[in-house]
């Protein structure tokens, strides 16, 4: 009885690691002739995705630009069209990712030794209502602590919303840090309101 607890165990910890990889379990009816083909299949996707077989002992490589864009574009989000995401070529790539209907927010995603950056465009310092600017900063420094797994901030001169991921993260955090990016835009959008220009 221990054993079959034991088991039913491991394969449930099995299935968890797949589904952190951005693995997805599908169904499929074939002859039983077909059943060696499609188990050859499915090790063949899986390891011309990441790049090396399964193994349990392995949650995830650490991401590159390369992979991850991989990854993205097999999670369930991306295939029922619900997030959008492509390359934008350069000296270092970048991925776009856009949430269906916030098509003017897209989340650009750039991938480092360490980190993964992910940015928001919110507005430029022009867009701002003159003699509002100082108001509006200390409203998004105060802001910062309650917005999850996001925070504000300044290039140039461009505000935007950021958050940052280790490149040991699993491709579902990555899913999550794009959704939060986008609603948290959405939201800091209609409560700076009064502080832009119309």
């Amino acid at each position: 009885m221990n054993d079959k607890k034991s088991g039913a165990e491991r394969q449930r910890k099995a299935r968890q690691k797949k589904r952190e990889l951005g693995l997805i379990k599908i169904e499929v009816w074939v002859p039983p002739s077909g059943r060696k083909a499609i188990r050859q299949l499915e090790t063949e996707l899986n390891n011309a995705i990441l790049k090396q077989p399964f193994k349990e002992d392995h949650l995830m490589t650490k991401l590159t630009a390369t992979n991850l864009i991989e990854q993205l574009s097999l999670t369930e989000e991306v295939v029922n069209g619900e997030i959008s995401v492509s390359t934008i070529a350069g000296d270092t790539p970048v991925i776009q990712a856009v949430m269906q209907d916030v098509d003017e927010f897209p989340v650009m995603i750039s991938v480092g030794e360490e980190q993964i950056i992910a940015i928001v465009n919110l507005w430029t310092a022009d867009e701002i209502i003159d003699g509002k600017k100082a108001d509006l900063n200390e409203y998004l420094l105060r802001l910062n602590m309650p917005v999850p797994l996001s925070a504000f901030s300044i290039i140039n001169n461009q505000y935007v919303l950021f958050g940052a991921l280790s490149v040991n993260s699993n491709i579902s955090e990555v899913i999550e840090e794009i959704s939060t990016l986008t609603n948290n835009v959405m939201e800091a959008l209609e409560t700076c309101r009064e502080y832009l220009r119309p």
